[in-house]
């Protein structure tokens, strides 16, 4: 029988905490059984690279071709009155930021959830809690903790398709166990808007694209190190991305391959766009009111 453990009973149900690549090698006891170890040797190096690329990411975010990515999926972003949001895979929440000012601010709530929650506290805490921002340790690899219809929309930008593990599914499996909560989760005529890296993406076009930020005497100010060497640093992570999409390891795909997929779970009405110097598609997809 295939072992369906989500990542949480995997390593304790420690749904209280940020989690680091050293918390789940710590949770390998001698009597684990050999697949949940193997399980956790994945997780723990998969969360081993986004730690590093978390500590460079957010030069990328303050690049154009990042920006472009952004604006796309505000173009696409439909909240209103009173909704409530899901910011799958929140991250530092630029999302979240991105439905409230869309909604003109008259978006009921929305709910950040991720497996480390630091960068999108960070956030609240310089916009003082400004906006109505709830945030929740969740795991996109297993069942949310959300009734099904809960909320009016979902945006997750460069999340689900990272997911390599849902409860024992990996590649395609994963990723539509993982677009079966977003669908459960959403409410009939709510629509998600997400983001994927290409299949085949080309991420020097990023490098190039992103000189003029790279070389912008301000953003060195800013920054203080910027410059080619984290543009250098940004590709490496970017390439080891592209690498993992070619081993089946992350879902990269084309459109009409996602499209299948998210038929069968049952969404509908699809539109793409590119965007992110041309390396990404967003899309928005609906349920339809039964």
């Amino acid at each position: 029988m295939k072992n369906e453990k989500g990542f949480y009973e995997l390593i304790g149900n420690a749904r209280n905490r940020d989690l680091t690549s050293q918390d789940i090698l710590k949770a390998i006891k001698p009597e684990t059984p050999k697949e949940d170890k193997e399980r956790l040797l994945a997780w723990a190096k998969e969360f081993k690279f986004w730690e590093g690329y978390a500590k460079i990411y957010w030069h990328m975010e303050d690049s154009g071709f990042y920006e472009q990515l952004v604006e796309t999926i505000r173009w696409f972003l439909e909240p209103n009155e009173g909704e409530v949001w899901l910011d799958a895979g929140c991250g530092p929440a630029r999302m979240s930021q991105l439905v409230w000012e869309k909604s003109g601010g008259r978006a009921e709530k929305i709910v950040g959830v991720d497996i480390i929650l630091e960068p999108a506290q960070k956030t609240l805490a310089k916009l003082n809690n400004s906006i109505p921002l709830e945030l929740k340790w969740a795991n996109l690899s297993e069942k949310l903790p959300f009734p099904d219809d809960f909320f009016d929309g979902v945006v997750a930008n460069l999340s689900l398709t990272y997911v390599t593990d849902f409860s024992g599914k990996t590649g395609k499996a994963a990723f539509e166990e993982v677009m079966r909560e977003m669908f459960r989760v959403l409410k009939p005529g709510g629509h998600i808007v997400w983001s994927t890296i290409k299949r085949k993406p080309f991420f020097w076009r990023n490098y190039l694209a992103g000189l003029p930020d790279m070389l912008s005497i301000r953003k060195q100010f800013q920054h203080r190190t910027f410059g080619l060497y984290i543009g250098m640093r940004i590709l490496r992570y970017g390439l080891g991305v592209a690498l993992k999409g070619r081993k089946g390891i992350y879902t990269l795909l084309e459109p009409k391959e996602y499209e299948e997929i998210l038929v069968k779970v049952g969404f509908t009405n699809f539109k793409w766009k590119k965007a992110f110097a041309g390396q990404a598609w967003v899309n928005r997809a609906e349920k339809h009111r039964t």
